[in-house]
């Protein structure tokens, strides 16, 4: 676990925020690990932050955990639920890496961390903005509020998260060499952003579904550039 730096937990109930807390702190002595009963808080310090790994309940008051890890997933590394919960299982697989039932204990803690030390590591995103123009007037938009960008010969088509499109009088080529790493090219004429990427549909012409199931064709030979080939 030698990458892993912070380490964040969201509880309702702060005896088992406490309790997670100290065997975290135990288990890994290197690391930062900060305990949270409030949402709010916890979002907050996720977005400036950037913690490699957060416990998350699922069912919180007034929001559940499915949530919670929906609104940070761009910011953190993996996700663990911790919960009295068992039926949510299956859902929360979707974001998470595992689903631990309370009470937790040391030994099952320990093979949630060995887990999650196999896996490759969830790259975590500083945030970037990027330059457009949005009604008459220049914006640094955050990257994590842009999900495509599609050529246009010498535009680029900017699609927001919100639904949004910004035609660019700017090639694609000059602005993939602003973007950061969390953007992959996927097609001569396609950028996307890697974390907004539910699903590839593989077939001669592979197809992307990006969150809010937008779909976006892509070339075989550049994901497999990518190192995400089938």
């Amino acid at each position: 676990m030698n990458r892993l730096k912070k380490v964040g937990i969201l509880d309702d109930e702060k005896i088992a925020v406490d309790g997670l807390v100290h065997q975290l702190r135990k288990l890994l002595p290197e690391v930062e690990v900060q305990g949270f009963v409030q949402p709010q808080p916890f979002l907050e310090w996720c977005e400036r932050e950037f913690p490699g790994l957060v416990f998350l309940d699922m069912e919180l008051p007034g929001i559940k955990g499915l949530e919670i890890a929906k609104k940070i997933r761009h910011c953190v590394g993996n996700i663990v639920f911790a919960t009295a919960h068992s039926e949510y299982s299956l859902d929360a697989f979707e974001t998470a890496v595992d689903y631990i039932l309370k009470p937790v204990t040391v030994s099952r803690l320990k093979q949630s961390l060995e887990k999650i030390s196999d896996l490759k590591p969830v790259p975590v995103f500083e945030d970037q903005t990027v330059k457009i123009p949005i009604k008459g007037a220049f914006h640094h938009v955050s990257e994590r509020d842009i999900i495509m960008l599609r050529g246009q010969r010498n535009y680029t088509d900017v699609v927001m998260v919100n639904g949004e499109s910004h035609l660019v009088a700017r090639t694609l080529k000059s602005f993939s060499e602003g973007l950061s790493d969390r953007f992959w090219r996927v097609h001569k004429s396609v950028i996307v952003r890697s974390d907004a990427v539910k699903e590839i549909k593989w077939s001669s012409r592979p197809v992307i579904i990006l969150d809010g199931d937008l779909m976006v064709e892509a070339s075989k030979s550049r994901l497999d550039e990518l190192g995400v080939g089938a």
